[in-house]
């Protein structure tokens, strides 16, 4: 088998930034360290060939339906990187968007493999323990992460990437959450749209009818676990309540590359890792937007340039911010 079949065909793993940033994850691990409270959320990455998605995509369906009859569970949903933030890396503005949909448009060519990334919400740690949903992957999903080529499937396994992470604070239009209670109540009413196809975007990256969610990559020294927690959820305020122009008092006007408007953020949530890995803690600050150009321009507002700088002192790996369409949403019920 010729090399340029598997890049002709996008099966060909390569190792990825956006798995490396988010750490990794163990029974053992899990075993050493204090049993994590509150609200857990059991995520994964994984990169899989075009042709088994349709059959991922289905075995996620029956399985929202194993879930919502299973005790703890909150909500579950599946997601589509499709590209990547260039402002959240201070880059220069005229780079906004510019890989808004790089990731998807090369899977798409066939040169590397689709890219997913699944969290499923329970009440606490017990409860996502008993539901085995680890098992459930292992035997459902991971059997079909292989790579193909123009014959058919390969020996070539994709990578995946599981973690355990709890949810310090979540917000949206209507208040900030931070007790547990509240953030039950967040995470079993998702607010977001999903489309089971790829929604393109248009070219000024302006709102297209589907959602856009963010998922900021980070890594930190654990030692400042509770001071990262302190500067992230006043990061996350910001990100919740700001927009532009701030003379339209209800929430901004939509934005697109061409311009500085943004419509505040639909919600937003701090995931902190639940252990920590050679002395570092991984984070996952996750956002839901109307379009990608509301979230580049977020990135550009002075007031968020400004409460960002306490937080950024203390990341040690990233930041990468991957866009996602979501595929599959499932409340409890």
């Amino acid at each position: 088998m010729e090399r340029r079949d598997f890049l002709t065909t996008g099966t060909l793993f390569m190792t990825s930034l956006y798995m490396n940033a988010c750490g990794s994850n163990s029974e053992q691990v899990e075993s050493t360290q204090e049993k994590p409270d509150g609200v857990i959320t059991l995520y994964y990455e994984f990169n899989i060939a075009k042709p088994v998605i349709s059959s991922m995509v289905l075995k996620m369906n029956d399985y929202l339906g194993v879930l919502n009859e299973t005790s703890g569970f909150l909500s579950l949903s599946l997601k589509s990187m499709i590209g990547e933030s260039t402002m959240v890396k201070n880059f220069s503005e005229d780079l906004k968007g510019v890989l808004k949909s790089a990731y998807v448009d090369s899977a798409q060519m066939g040169k590397r493999p689709y890219r997913y990334t699944l969290f499923i919400r329970f009440n606490n740690y017990d409860d996502m323990r008993q539901s085995k949903a680890k098992t459930w992957f292992i035997e459902t999903i991971k059997p079909l992460l292989f790579a193909y080529n123009k014959k058919g499937k390969t020996p070539l396994v994709l990578d995946y990437y599981q973690g355990i992470y709890k949810t310090v604070a979540g917000g949206d239009a209507k208040a900030i959450y931070q007790k547990n209670d509240e953030i039950l109540n967040f995470l079993t009413h998702q607010q977001d749209i999903a489309n089971l196809e790829y929604q393109p975007l248009p070219s000024d990256a302006s709102y297209s009818g589907a959602t856009i969610t963010v998922a900021n990559h980070v890594t930190i020294s654990d030692y400042n676990t509770l001071n990262v927690n302190k500067k992230a959820l006043e990061l996350l305020t910001i990100a919740q309540q700001t927009y532009q122009p701030k003379s339209n008092k209800l929430d901004g006007e939509a934005g697109t590359l061409n311009d500085k408007n943004y419509k505040k953020a639909i919600t937003t949530e701090i995931l902190q890792n639940a252990y920590s890995f050679g002395g570092k803690r991984d984070y996952l600050f996750h956002g839901v937007w109307h379009s990608i150009a509301d979230h580049e321009n977020s990135h550009i507002d002075a007031r968020f340039m400004k409460a960002s700088q306490p937080l950024g002192i203390y990341i040690v790996e990233g930041p990468v911010e991957p866009f996602y369409q979501t595929v599959i949403l499932g409340n409890k019920g």
